[in-house]
Protein backbone atom coordinates (compact mmCIF):
# COMPACT_ATOMS: atom_id res chain seq x y z
CA UNK A 1 0.00 0.00 0.00
CA UNK A 2 2.77 2.40 0.92
CA UNK A 3 4.61 1.83 -2.34
CA UNK A 4 1.43 2.53 -4.33
CA UNK A 5 1.04 5.89 -2.57
CA UNK A 6 4.69 6.61 -3.30
CA UNK A 7 4.15 5.80 -6.98
CA UNK A 8 1.09 8.07 -7.16
CA UNK A 9 3.04 10.96 -5.66
CA UNK A 10 6.01 10.35 -7.95
CA UNK A 11 3.77 10.27 -11.01
CA UNK A 12 2.57 13.79 -10.33
CA UNK A 13 6.17 15.02 -10.26
CA UNK A 14 7.01 14.01 -13.87
CA UNK A 15 10.04 11.76 -13.90
CA UNK A 16 11.20 10.83 -10.45
CA UNK A 17 13.01 8.17 -8.45
CA UNK A 18 12.88 7.80 -4.69
CA UNK A 19 13.96 5.39 -2.00
CA UNK A 20 16.87 2.99 -1.68
CA UNK A 21 18.08 1.81 -5.11
CA UNK A 22 20.42 -0.74 -3.47
CA UNK A 23 17.48 -3.06 -2.78
CA UNK A 24 17.28 -3.69 -6.54
CA UNK A 25 20.85 -5.08 -6.56
CA UNK A 26 20.74 -8.84 -5.99
CA UNK A 27 24.39 -8.90 -4.87
CA UNK A 28 23.50 -6.49 -2.04
CA UNK A 29 20.38 -8.42 -0.97
CA UNK A 30 22.38 -11.68 -1.05
CA UNK A 31 24.64 -10.28 1.69
CA UNK A 32 21.71 -10.52 4.12
CA UNK A 33 22.14 -14.02 5.55
CA UNK A 34 19.27 -15.76 7.31
CA UNK A 35 20.29 -16.89 10.79
CA UNK A 36 23.51 -14.84 10.74
CA UNK A 37 22.93 -11.19 9.80
CA UNK A 38 21.78 -8.77 12.50
CA UNK A 39 19.88 -5.49 12.46
CA UNK A 40 23.19 -3.61 12.43
CA UNK A 41 24.45 -5.64 9.46
CA UNK A 42 21.31 -4.77 7.50
CA UNK A 43 21.52 -1.12 8.56
CA UNK A 44 25.13 -0.99 7.28
CA UNK A 45 24.02 -2.38 3.92
CA UNK A 46 20.83 -0.37 3.33
CA UNK A 47 20.66 2.38 5.97
CA UNK A 48 17.58 3.12 8.04
CA UNK A 49 14.41 1.35 6.87
CA UNK A 50 11.47 3.23 5.36
CA UNK A 51 9.10 1.40 7.68
CA UNK A 52 9.36 -0.68 10.85
CA UNK A 53 6.51 -2.89 12.01
CA UNK A 54 6.45 -4.82 15.24
CA UNK A 55 4.26 -7.87 15.29
CA UNK A 56 4.54 -11.47 16.30
CA UNK A 57 4.35 -14.00 13.49
CA UNK A 58 5.74 -17.46 12.93
CA UNK A 59 7.72 -18.72 9.94
CA UNK A 60 9.29 -22.06 9.18
CA UNK A 61 12.82 -22.41 10.56
CA UNK A 62 15.10 -22.44 7.48
CA UNK A 63 17.60 -24.74 9.26
CA UNK A 64 15.07 -27.22 10.69
CA UNK A 65 11.84 -27.15 8.66
CA UNK A 66 10.00 -29.15 11.34
CA UNK A 67 10.21 -26.15 13.70
CA UNK A 68 8.88 -22.61 13.65
CA UNK A 69 10.59 -19.31 14.49
CA UNK A 70 8.76 -16.32 15.96
CA UNK A 71 9.49 -13.03 14.23
CA UNK A 72 8.90 -9.87 16.24
CA UNK A 73 9.97 -7.07 13.90
CA UNK A 74 10.01 -6.37 10.16
CA UNK A 75 11.99 -3.68 8.37
CA UNK A 76 10.81 -2.54 4.94
CA UNK A 77 12.89 -0.76 2.33
CA UNK A 78 11.17 0.84 -0.67
CA UNK A 79 12.37 2.10 -4.05
CA UNK A 80 10.14 3.57 -6.74
CA UNK A 81 10.41 5.17 -10.18
CA UNK A 82 7.76 7.07 -12.09
CA UNK A 83 7.95 8.54 -15.59
CA UNK A 84 5.40 10.75 -17.29
CA UNK A 85 5.19 10.46 -21.07
CA UNK A 86 5.60 13.54 -23.26
CA UNK A 87 1.85 13.97 -23.90
CA UNK A 88 1.34 14.63 -20.18
CA UNK A 89 3.03 18.02 -20.56
CA UNK A 90 0.62 19.36 -23.19
CA UNK A 91 -1.13 22.37 -21.61
CA UNK A 92 -4.80 21.89 -20.67
CA UNK A 93 -5.18 18.37 -22.17
CA UNK A 94 -2.09 16.61 -20.77
CA UNK A 95 -4.09 14.86 -18.07
CA UNK A 96 -6.53 13.53 -20.64
CA UNK A 97 -4.15 12.30 -23.34
CA UNK A 98 -0.95 11.66 -21.38
CA UNK A 99 0.02 8.95 -18.99
CA UNK A 100 2.83 7.58 -16.90
CA UNK A 101 4.62 4.37 -16.10
CA UNK A 102 5.97 3.22 -12.77
CA UNK A 103 7.88 0.48 -11.07
CA UNK A 104 8.51 -0.19 -7.42
CA UNK A 105 10.46 -2.62 -5.29
CA UNK A 106 9.96 -3.50 -1.61
CA UNK A 107 12.43 -5.48 0.50
CA UNK A 108 11.19 -6.88 3.84
CA UNK A 109 13.52 -8.28 6.47
CA UNK A 110 12.14 -10.15 9.50
CA UNK A 111 13.98 -10.42 12.81
CA UNK A 112 13.64 -12.70 15.82
CA UNK A 113 13.68 -11.45 19.43
CA UNK A 114 17.51 -11.40 19.40
CA UNK A 115 17.62 -9.11 16.34
CA UNK A 116 18.86 -11.82 13.97
CA UNK A 117 17.48 -12.05 10.41
CA UNK A 118 15.15 -15.02 10.00
CA UNK A 119 13.17 -13.98 6.92
CA UNK A 120 13.85 -12.00 3.73
CA UNK A 121 11.28 -11.30 1.01
CA UNK A 122 10.82 -8.87 -1.82
CA UNK A 123 8.08 -7.81 -4.17
CA UNK A 124 7.96 -5.64 -7.23
CA UNK A 125 5.26 -3.93 -9.20
CA UNK A 126 5.15 -2.34 -12.65
CA UNK A 127 2.36 -0.63 -14.44
CA UNK A 128 0.99 2.24 -16.43
CA UNK A 129 -1.53 4.97 -15.78
CA UNK A 130 -3.26 6.30 -18.89
CA UNK A 131 -5.20 9.48 -19.45
CA UNK A 132 -8.94 9.26 -20.03
CA UNK A 133 -8.58 9.76 -23.80
CA UNK A 134 -5.57 7.44 -24.11
CA UNK A 135 -6.93 4.00 -23.08
CA UNK A 136 -4.59 1.64 -25.04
Amino acid sequence: MIHLLLIAALTLAGCYSSGNADIKKQEMVAKVQIGKSTKEDVRRLFGDPNQISRQSSEVVNPVDTTKMITLVEYWSYIHGNARADAKSYIPFVGGLVGGSSYDSEVLRVGYDAKGVVQHVSSESAKGENRGMLNPQ
